[in-house]
C-alpha cells in the first residue's frame, strides 16, 4: 500500500492503541502535532510550502475566475482529453468549453486531469483527496497535468486534523494525500510525465458574508 494513502480507520486504531498505552511508555509512532511550533497563519504556511514543492498556485476571487483559469490552461496548453473525476465539476468544464471524458480505458494517455480537494494540508504543502470527491482510488499516473479546485477554507494545518474531519463527514473514506515535486527542467522547459506531473491549484477566496 502507498505509505501516503491512509484511511480513517487506520487513523482511529492508531488513536485507540495510544490511548491503551501507559503514560509510562514512551509513543514511537508518528509525533505529535504538539511537537511542532504553531503556525500563525494556516494559509500562508500552505502557499509556501506548496510553491516550494513546486507545485502552481491561480488565485481565483470567484467561480468566474475559475472558469477563465479553465479555459485558459485548455487553450495555452492544447488539451485533447481531459478527465473529469467528480460530476460537480461538469458546469465548470462546459462553462468553459472544454471537451471532458468521465473515465479512462486502460493505457489511454490523457493531458489533464481535474480533480476536486477539500483538504489543503499546510505543514507539508499537500493536496488531500478522499473518495467522496473522486471517482478514483488514486490520483496517481492520471495524466501530465493535475488541476486541483478547492477553497482557502479547505486549507488544514496537518494530515491529523484532515483525517479527523474526514471521518466526521464521510465515516471512514479513505484519503490520499499528494505532495508536490519540483520538476526536471530540460532547455528552460519542465518535463512532466503522468509519474511526476505538475499540480496546478485553482484556490478560491472563502465567500464574503452578505450584508444584513
Amino acid at each position: 500500500m502507498d505509505n501516503n494513502f491512509i484511511t480513517d480507520k487506520e487513523y482511529i486504531r492508531g488513536v485507540i492503541r495510544k490511548s491503551t498505552l501507559s503514560h509510562d511508555h514512551i509513543d514511537e509512532g508518528q509525533p505529535s502535532t504538539d511537537f511542532f511550533a504553531p503556525m500563525d497563519n494556516v494559509q500562508v504556511e500552505f502557499w509556501q510550502k506548496f510553491q516550494a514543492n513546486g507545485g502552481k498556485i491561480l488565485r481565483c476571487h470567484n467561480r468566474q475566475d475559475r472558469i477563465k483559469y479553465l479555459q485558459m490552461l485548455a487553450q495555452d496548453q492544447q488539451y485533447n482529453v481531459v478527465l473529469n473525476t467528480h460530476n460537480n465539476l461538469c458546469p465548470d468544464l462546459e462553462q468553459s468549453q472544454i471537451n471532458y471524458i468521465n473515465s479512462v480505458s486502460l493505457n489511454m494517455q490523457i493531458d489533464a486531469v481535474v480533480a476536486m480537494s477539500v483538504f489543503l494540508v499546510a505543514r507539508t504543502g499537500s493536496i488531500g483527496f478522499t473518495q467522496p470527491f473522486s471517482r478514483f482510488v488514486s490520483m496517481r499516473n492520471l495524466a501530465l497535468d493535475v488541476i486541483v479546485i478547492s477553497r482557502m477554507k479547505d486549507i488544514v494545518p496537518d494530515m491529523e486534523t484532515a483525517l479527523a474531519r474526514n471521518f466526521k463527514y464521510t465515516q471512514g473514506a479513505g484519503m490520499e494525500f499528494i505532495t508536490p515535486e519540483p520538476l526536471v527542467k530540460e532547455n528552460g522547459k519542465e518535463v512532466r510525465t503522468p509519474q511526476k506531473p505538475r499540480y496546478i491549484l485553482l484556490l478560491q477566496d472563502d465567500p464574503q458574508p452578505q450584508n444584513t
